[in-house]
């Protein structure tokens, strides 16, 4: 799990573009567990459709993604999570959190992760 957890803090570490973190993150995620994965972004109160990476099928399994305590998003996954792999999207989804403010308004203010 930890392994895991420092390639997706290794992906914030080299890149510089929000949406290469995401993508870079999902991928991983995908491959390590053999299975969809997906990101949905809450855009004016409601989840909407982000990328997704590997197989399609239905969402089985979701995990919130908060920036400052507020939801702004969630993993959304094609297969069951058992604890250990709900902890370990917990861990990238405060990795990730802060990248993932995509329609988010913040009111003018510079924002930086």
């Amino acid at each position: 799990m930890s392994g895991l957890v420092d390639a997706v803090q290794a992906i914030v570490d080299r890149s510089e573009e929000a949406d290469q973190i995401l993508l870079g993150t999902i991928a991983l995620l995908s491959e390590h567990y053999g299975g969809g994965v997906g990101l949905r972004f809450v855009e004016e109160g409601a989840f909407s459709d982000g990328p997704w990476a590997g197989p399609t099928g239905d969402v089985v399994g979701q995990v919130p993604i908060r920036y400052d305590d507020e939801l702004v998003g969630e993993f959304a996954t094609s297969f069951e999570l058992d604890d250990e792999a709900r902890t370990t999207f917990e861990r990238v989804a405060a990795i990730v959190g802060d990248y993932c403010l995509v329609g988010w308004d913040i009111g003018g203010e510079d924002w930086e992760p």
